[in-house]
Formats: structure tokens, C-alpha cells, sequence
């Protein structure tokens, strides 16, 4: 049987005529049955140049058809071993811009091997252009790809506020405090024929970018991140907030049923399960218990919602007493100097009064870099702290806790309860999490 074969790099290039024209080709040359990559020829993994690879061995193929020979691949040892397999199979391989006669020849051998040199020079060539390319970007702080919705770019390459979807992607990151991924898709499309599906919101949502950060994954597998580097769609604060609860989101309309106001945190006391929602949210009991009976959990237990809000209350009430208290009767804030700075500060000065050159000249302007970095990190641990310290005054208000919803009520257990354990009776314990204090 006479096979072809096809490849494309990319999926931009199988979206023009580059595919298409190799395909028709090859069937015009006589191929009886034609397969195509669209993957890197330096990729030995490929899924059908792998079953080519198969026919031939099996003596079902005797000619393999490629419009050229980097088609094959841009890897000599590569290429050179499917020549020695083909040869050896008696498999014949025919080159439509090379015509070499018989490529099992001496001659055929010599020009064959010299041309997937160059095939794999070429590539060579190509990935350092794009390393310097990506350098280039990445030394400049420009955004690679298409920007995340809400955002475009300038004439710098650098993320700004897009013109009229910022404030589509505002009323998006309000709605996930009380709607499913999928209602804010399908309002999405009905209000302003954007199609995104949910998964693509829960990944949008999940980008740096949003919060003002251009990170970049290296060829190593490690991520070089640079903070503030444009405007930020949400806080630091709201972006943990908002993850925590779409990791429990309730995917019911949220206008008929109401949220579960300890979502992920609240567990069985005896077999470490999730507490559920019974009686449309009035009541909880073990998850275990209310699937499976007494052979999954014997804690069968049911407890009012307001008899678990009430204990939650006063846990944070306490707490935030004890919080206010502590801070009030510091009369001298200790300043701890991070080891970190004083590491690369001291490295940034013993550079400095070396003779410069390239080397070193790069040398200092990563380590100013890196002490941005720490210094960003830095202001948004205190903003966060600030915040979190001021929320926590507003606790022992009267009215405070009267006016939540049960949805923001959800946001403030999410971001300072640990835990919320049920062992049955009134046996309740709140695991608070540790926050730094201003």
C-alpha cells in the first residue's frame, strides 16, 4: 500500500491552505491513504507518523509519500532511523521535492542525511529566534498571547483596561459571590452574545492578570512572576475570597435555593465528611449519614443552621475582641527585617563596586528586580492585613452581624474559620485561621 504523509506545526498553519495543499498532493502522487500530523517534527511522539512507522514494519506499507523530508521530521538521529527501518523493510520512500531515484543508495543516503541537517538547522535556528523573541518580551514586561477578557493591549504590548468589556468583567467577578459559572455564562450570552463557556470563566478567574501580575512559565518548568505590573481588575483580598467559594459553589439557581452558608469547611466530627443542607438549607447533617445510613456514618444528627451561625458568631466575636485588644495595647510595633532583603541587598552592594561588564551589569539588574518583587509582595501582605484587622473591629457592632445575607456571611466564615466540627448534640467546634496582625 502507498501512504502519505502530512505535516503542519501548529493549528494556525492546519487553519490555512498549508495542510490542505500537502494532502492534495500526495493523494495526486498516488497515496492510496494519507495521514497527517499537526504537531513539532522534533516530537517523536507523533500519533500517526508512530502508525506509519507500524505499517511499514508489519509489511503492510511499500511506499511512504512526503512532500518534502522535513515532513518526516527536524531531527537527524530521528530521520536517520526511519531510513534505516524503511531500508530494512524494504519500504520505499519517495520525496515529491527531492527526487533522488533510490534512496537506499549511497548517494540518496548522502543527500538525504544532508538535507534533514539542514531541516533540523533550520529548526535549531527557529527555536533560537523565538528564545530571544520571549527574552526580549519577558526583559520588557510585555503580555504574551491574547489577553484575558477585560483587558487589551497597548502599543507597548502591556495589559490595559479594555474599552468596554471592563466593566462587563467588574459585573462578572460580582456575580460569582452568589451565581454558578454556568448562569454567568449563559447571561453572558443572552445579554451580550460573549460565549464563554465555564470552564473558561473558572480559568479566567484564576489568571494572574487579573490582579494586576505578569507571571511567565520558563523552558526549566519554574514561573518568573513580576507584580503591579498594570492595572488590576480585583484585590488580592477578592480573588482568595472568590476562589474559596467556587470551590464550593452551589451549581442550583442561586435565586431558588439558598447557599450553603459554611461551604468546604464544615465536617463530621466522627467520620470527617461534609455536613450537607437538609430542609432547603434550614438544618445539616452528615453527608455520609443521609446517603448511606449508619454503614457509612453513625453520626446521624441533625442541627439548626441557626444554631451553628450563632456559635460561629460568637467564636468571631471573641476572637475579634481578643485581636482588637492585643493590637491596642502594643506600644511599639517590632520591625523584623526580612533575611531575603538583606541577602540580595548586600549581593546588589558587593556587585555595584565590581568593575562593570555585561555579565555583572545583568547580574544587577536581576537582583533590583527580585527586590521589587519582595517589596510588592510585601505591600500586599499589609494591605491584606489592614484589611483583615479592620474587618474584624467591625465585629463586635451590634447590627454588624444582623445586616449579612447568608452569602456574605459565607465570605467572612471562608476567610477567617478554619474548620466547623459537629460531633451531634450541640457539640460544635470552630477552628479559627491565623492571620498576621498589623
Amino acid at each position: 500500500m502507498r501512504i502519505g504523509y502530512a505535516r503542519v506545526s501548529t493549528r494556525q498553519q492546519a487553519d490555512t491552505e498549508a495542510l490542505d495543499q500537502q494532502i492534495s498532493r500526495l493523494e495526486k502522487a498516488g497515496s492510496e491513504k494519507v495521514l497527517y500530523d499537526i504537531e513539532s517534527g522534533r516530537k517523536d511522539t507523533r500519533k500517526n507518523f508512530n502508525q506509519i512507522i507500524s505499517l511499514a514494519k508489519n509489511g503492510v506499507a511499500t511506499e511512504i509519500i512526503v512532500t518534502r523530508l522535513d515532513r518526516l521530521g527536524r531531527n537527524v538521529i530521528s530521520i536517520h532511523k526511519t531510513l534505516e527501518l524503511l531500508q530494512q523493510t524494504g519500504v520505499k520512500l519517495t520525496i515529491l521535492d527531492s527526487p533522488l531515484g533510490d534512496t537506499n543508495s549511497a548517494f540518496g543516503w548522502l543527500t538525504i542525511n544532508n538535507i534533514a541537517g539542514l531541516a533540523e538547522f533550520e529548526s535549531r535556528l527557529l527555536s533560537e529566534r523565538i528564545s530571544h523573541g520571549t527574552d526580549y518580551y519577558r526583559s520588557n514586561l510585555k503580555y504574551f498571547g491574547s489577553p484575558p477578557f477585560g483587558y487589551t493591549k497597548d502599543e507597548n504590548t502591556k495589559c490595559i483596561p479594555h474599552p468596554s468589556n471592563w466593566l462587563i468583567a467588574k459585573e462578572i467577578i460580582h456575580r460569582l459571590y452568589t451565581n454558578s459559572y454556568g448562569s454567568i455564562s449563559r447571561w453572558l450570552l443572552e445579554s451580550f452574545a460573549i460565549k464563554m463557556y465555564p470552564s473558561s470563566i473558572r480559568n479566567w478567574l484564576h489568571n494572574p492578570a487579573l490582579r494586576g501580575h505578569t507571571f511567565y512559565k520558563l523552558k526549566s518548568g519554574e514561573i518568573e512572576r513580576h507584580y503591579g505590573t498594570h492595572e488590576a481588575l480585583i484585590s488580592e483580598q477578592e480573588y482568595e475570597d472568590l476562589a474559596k467559594i467556587t470551590a464550593h459553589v452551589n451549581k442550583k439557581d442561586p435565586a431558588k435555593f439558598k447557599p450553603h452558608i459554611l461551604a468546604g469547611i464544615f465536617k463530621c466530627g466522627v467520620c470527617g465528611r461534609a455536613m450537607t443542607k437538609t430542609k432547603a438549607g434550614k438544618q445539616f447533617q452528615c453527608s455520609q449519614y443521609k446517603r448511606l445510613g449508619k454503614t457509612a456514618c453513625p453520626n446521624g444528627k441533625i442541627i439548626a443552621k441557626s444554631i451553628v451561625k450563632k456559635k460561629v458568631i460568637t467564636v468571631l466575636s471573641q476572637h475579634a475582641q481578643d485581636v482588637v485588644r492585643e493590637v491596642n495595647s502594643r506600644t511599639q510595633k517590632q520591625v523584623k527585617t526580612d533575611e531575603t532583603v538583606i541577602t540580595l541587598t548586600h549581593q546588589l552592594q558587593t556587585l555595584q563596586t565590581l568593575p562593570r561588564n555585561p555579565a555583572i551589569d545583568l547580574a544587577i539588574t536581576d537582583l533590583q528586580q527580585q527586590l521589587k518583587n519582595h517589596e510588592q509582595q510585601k505591600n500586599a501582605l499589609h494591605t491584606t492585613t489592614e484589611e483583615d484587622y479592620l474587618m474584624l473591629k467591625s465585629f463586635a457592632q451590634a447590627d454588624f452581624w444582623e445586616s449579612l445575607s447568608d452569602t456574605e456571611f459565607k465570605v467572612i466564615c471562608l476567610r477567617f474559620v478554619e474548620t466547623v466540627v459537629f460531633k451531634g448534640g450541640r457539640d460544635i467546634s470552630v477552628c479559627l485561621r491565623t492571620i498576621s496582625l498589623p
